[in-house]
């Protein structure tokens, strides 16, 4: 049972630093304006630019933009019309990490979560180290009684 704690402890520790990684990194993909970022107005390609004076059409920088063409070909932007794009466990996932439950949007709520992860990751990484040090005390206080 003890060597099961320590090694739910140690497993614990170093997968939090992970979790810690992830939770702040998604939450600042979420939301730009933590880190400076503009939101920037997202166009079909095609689309002509309202703020630009030659009335240009923009271009796709990305794959995943619908009529993106990757050489010659078209690229693959997941499910075309008619398939079960928005429906399926994919499109359920990509929606939820976007901050959406189908037309809902729980944008707040995904922020919410990942600070709730923040918070008792932090927290539980201190929680550990305060364990691992009475450990210590304890495994140095027992080397003094036996000799």
């Amino acid at each position: 049972m003890k060597r099961t704690r320590q090694l739910h402890l140690w497993i614990g520790l170093i997968c939090s630093v992970f979790i810690l990684i992830q939770s702040i990194t998604g939450l600042l993909l979420s939301e730009k304006w933590l880190t400076g970022s503009a939101e920037t107005e997202m166009r079909p390609p095609g689309a002509i630019s309202q703020t630009s004076n030659s009335m240009t059409p923009s271009v796709a920088s990305d794959q995943g933009t619908a009529g993106a063409t990757q050489g010659n070909r078209p690229a693959f932007n997941g499910p075309g019309p008619g398939q079960d794009g928005a429906n399926s466990l994919t499109g359920f996932i990509k929606g939820l990490h976007e901050g959406k439950i189908g037309s809902t949007n729980v944008k707040w709520l995904v922020d919410l979560a990942a600070l709730s992860m923040i918070f008792l990751t932090i927290t539980g990484i201190i929680l550990s180290i305060k364990t691992l040090r009475a450990q210590g005390i304890q495994r140095k206080k027992r080397r003094v009684l036996e000799a």
